[in-house]
C-alpha cells in the first residue's frame, strides 16, 4: 500500500507507522519511487536516450545509487567538487560529471583526487577559458584527466524579458566552437560535448495561457540552438559524444530531439509539487514526504505543529503543501514556520488531537533534506529501513 492511498483510507494507519518515531522526519515510499525510475527508463529507451541522476535534487546516496545502477542512466550529474570526490572514492561510480563551473585551486584538487580513482571517468563543466586554465594545470600536476563539457545559454527573450536560469555566457556557435579549441589545445583535458539547462521549460507548468505560450516559442528556439550548435561543432571537426539537455520538467519533449544523448533527471524521481501543473508529468507519483507532529490547538479550527519551514530557493511555489490528512490548510500569515506551522480545517469533517501526524510534500526536491539527517524507507505498509541524506554523513556539500 502506498502512502497516498492511505488519504481515503485509515489515518490511523498513518499514525501508527510514524508513531514510535522523532518527528519532524522525512519519508520516502519506495514503491512510487522506484516506479518513477522504471516511467522514466520506459520513455528513454523508446527513444534510444539515456539519463544522468541529478544528485542535488536527492541527495541520499543510497537511493542515488539506486537508480545509478540502471542500465538507461549514463551516470550521475553533480554539483560540487567534494561530492564528484565522495562519489568517486565510497562508491566508485564511473560516470561522473561536475553540473556546474569551477575556479578554486580548492575545488580542482578535490577533482583531481576523485580523478585518480580507478575506473572513475570525471567530465568538468565550463563556460569560459580561465576555468580550462585552471583544470590544466591542477590535471598536468597531478597526472590525470578531464573530459570537459561546455554549457550555452538557452534562455529565452519573451515579451522583452528573460525567461531561465543566469548561466552560461555562451550563445552562439563560434563562442562554443572558440572555446572548444581552447580544450583541445590543452593538455590532459578532451572535448566531450555540451550542455543547456532549460529552466523556463523545466519548471513552469501548463496551468496558464501565457506560461503554454511562451514553453510553445521557448521550445522551437531551445530545439534550434541545439542542432545548429552540434551541427556546427561536427562541421568544425569536433566528436560531439554527449548532448545534455532539459531537465525533470521538460524531459519528454527533449526525448524528441534527434541530437540530445542523455538527459538530466532528479527532482521528479520524488516529484515535489511544484511538478504538478505540468500535464506531461501526470503519470509520475510523489514519493518524498516529511512529517510534522501537531503540539498545540489554539482554536477549534485550528491545530499548530511543531517545525515545518523546510521552503526552498527560488519562487514562492516552493513552500510546503499539507496533504494527509485532507483538509488542512496553511494561515496566510505565518505559512510554513521555522519552529511552528498552524494550519486551519474543519472541525465536522475531522477530528485532530495533540501528537497527530501531519504529512507534507516538499515544494523542491533535494534541497529541503539538508534539514535531515536520514530519510525513513516506506514499503508495503511499513517502514523497512532508513538511509543517510548528505547531512546526516555529514558532508555539507553545499
Amino acid at each position: 500500500m502506498i502512502i497516498l492511498t492511505l488519504i481515503s483510507s485509515n489515518y490511523r494507519d498513518l499514525k501508527n507507522l510514524v508513531k514510535d518515531k522523532k518527528i519532524p522526519l522525512a519519508i520516502c515510499d519506495l514503491e512510487m519511487f522506484k516506479q518513477n525510475i522504471e516511467k522514466v527508463g520506459q520513455l528513454l529507451k523508446g527513444k534510444n536516450k539515456f539519463m544522468r541522476v541529478c544528485t542535488k535534487s536527492i541527495r541520499v546516496p543510497e537511493l542515488i545509487k539506486l537508480v545509478e545502477q540502471k542500465e538507461f542512466v549514463n551516470g550521475i550529474f553533480c554539483y560540487n567538487s567534494a561530492e564528484v570526490l565522495f562519489y568517486a572514492e565510497y562508491y566508485k561510480i564511473e560516470d561522473i560529471l561536475l553540473g556546474y563551473p569551477m575556479y578554486s585551486e580548492i575545488d580542482a584538487e578535490e577533482l583531481c583526487k576523485a580523478a585518480s580513482v580507478e575506473n572513475v571517468n570525471v567530465s568538468v563543466m565550463v563556460d569560459d577559458i580561465r576555468q580550462i586554465k585552471l583544470l590544466e594545470k591542477h590535471a598536468i600536476s597531478n597526472n590525470v584527466n578531464f573530459d570537459i563539457l561546455i554549457e550555452i545559454d538557452v534562455s529565452y527573450k519573451f515579451l522583452g524579458q528573460t525567461v531561465g536560469v543566469l548561466r552560461s555566457p555562451l550563445n552562439r556557435s563560434e563562442e562554443v566552437i572558440k572555446l572548444a579549441e581552447e580544450v583541445e589545445h590543452a593538455n590532459n583535458l578532451n572535448f566531450r560535448g555540451i550542455m543547456g539547462y532549460e529552466a523556463q521549460n523545466a519548471s513552469l507548468g501548463d496551468n496558464k495561457l501565457l506560461y503554454r505560450w511562451m514553453k510553445k516559442k521557448s521550445r522551437e528556439y531551445v530545439n534550434n540552438m541545439h542542432y545548429t550548435i552540434v551541427q556546427d561543432l561536427i562541421e568544425a571537426g569536433y566528436d560531439v559524444k554527449v548532448v545534455n539537455g532539459g531537465g525533470s520538467g521538460c524531459f519528454q519533449e527533449n526525448l524528441e530531439e534527434s541530437i540530445i544523448t542523455e538527459i538530466g533527471i532528479g527532482s521528479l524521481l520524488f516529484k515535489s509539487h511544484i511538478f504538478d501543473p505540468i500535464n506531461s508529468l501526470n503519470e509520475f507519483q510523489p514519493s518524498l514526504f516529511f512529517v510534522l507532529q501537531i503540539i498545540r490547538i489554539p482554536r477549534k479550527n485550528t491545530v499548530t505543529s511543531f517545525s515545518g519551514g523546510y521552503v526552498s530557493s527560488g519562487s514562492v511555489r516552493a513552500i510546503p503543501k499539507p496533504v494527509i490528512p485532507p483538509g488542512l490548510k496553511t494561515i496566510k500569515f505565518e505559512e510554513f514556520g521555522e519552529v511552528q506551522t498552524p494550519f486551519k480545517f474543519n472541525p465536522k469533517n475531522l477530528v485532530l488531537d495533540l501528537g497527530d501526524p501531519v504529512f507534507c510534500r516538499f515544494g523542491k526536491a533535494g534541497e529541503p533534506l539538508e534539514h535531515f539527517n536520514e530519510v525513513y524507507i516506506y514499503s508495503n505498509g511499513e517502514i523497512v529501513n532508513k538511509y543517510k541524506t548528505y547531512r546526516g554523513l555529514g558532508k555539507l556539500f553545499s
